[in-house]
């Protein structure tokens, strides 16, 4: 039997099955396709999200130790060094036991005040101690949130008991939660720019570090690190000014959920809403919801 060639004039012509007469007389067909799809569109959302908080939290450790490193480094420079106290009582000792070898008798000039009661750190240490911990923050508040997102996955997967009428029901439930509250681009967007605002901000405060130390070595170090933290704010700049290219950190889609999200917090999408409203009564008709949404 010879195979007939496909031409492109004369496309093959897909016949659509006639529907039930009535819903879940087809056989059980609808219901397998229907888990099928909901178990496809499950697993990809939570593994690729699972994969990227797992991805986050190792980095955001890393990043949270780097920068514990130099706080150890900057904040004591926030107080009074133990050894200029002890410095001028020595040059105060000397003087006098200088006076007792010499015998002279004229008064040796003596300062009360302690250099560390009148210590106060330069504006340059306080700004650095204040960008690394405030980039710090960034790291911890990323980790935490990033281990709320993956119990947030592990309760979008849990499934009770109750037949499978009642385990579709929850599942969609928590598809429609998941669709109302934006968890996908919370977890996928939100959370990965928090941990690159506090790399950026963790940059600008190494900067001013070494520039506290030595202008060169600050020069050479930001040379550098200038195009990549502007290249970084281009990033999310772009997707709000609409041009569209692949290295945003904010896509178009995610600008446009959070806005709809702050604009109007209970609105959810058209086609949930035309549909959720009714299901409460209508059972198990939601579930075609699903098959148009994918």
């Amino acid at each position: 039997m010879s195979a007939v060639p496909q031409n492109a004039l004369n496309p093959p012509v897909f016949e659509i099955p006639d529907p039930a007469p009535e819903f879940g007389q087809d056989g059980g067909k609808f219901y397998r396709h229907y888990d099928a799809l909901a178990q496809e569109i499950d697993d990809d959302m939570t593994s690729g999200l699972k994969e990227q908080l797992d991805g986050m939290l190792i980095f955001a450790g890393l990043f949270a130790g780097v920068n514990t490193a130099f706080l150890a480094l900057t904040i004591p420079l926030l107080s009074a060094d133990p050894a200029d106290d002890t410095n001028a009582l020595l040059t105060q000792n000397n003087a006098i036991l200088m006076q007792l070898v010499t015998g002279r008798n004229d008064t040796v000039p003596t300062d009360s005040i302690l250099p560390s009661a009148s210590f106060s750190p330069s504006q340059d240490i306080f700004t650095i101690n204040a960008l690394f911990s405030l980039s710090l923050a960034f790291a911890i508040i990323s980790s935490f949130l990033a281990v709320l997102g993956r119990q947030w996955l592990v309760y979008y997967r849990k499934r009770s008991g109750g037949g499978p009428d009642r385990q579709r029901w929850e599942q969609l439930k928590r598809f429609l939660g998941a669709e109302r509250w934006k968890l996908e681009p919370i977890l996928d967007d939100v959370l990965p720019s928090l941990l690159q605002i506090g790399l950026i901000i963790f940059c600008a405060s190494l900067v001013l570090y070494l520039r506290h130390l030595s202008p060169a070595m600050s020069l050479i170090v930001g040379i550098p690190l200038y195009p990549i933290v502007t290249f970084a704010g281009l990033g999310c700049s772009f997707p709000a000014l609409g041009f569209g290219h692949p290295f945003s950190i904010l896509d178009q889609g995610t600008l446009y959920v959070l806005s709809e999200q702050a604009a109007d917090p209970r609105q959810t999408s058209s086609a949930h809403a035309e549909i959720a409203g009714p299901a409460m009564d209508v059972g198990l008709v939601p579930f075609y919801d699903c098959i148009l949404s994918g």
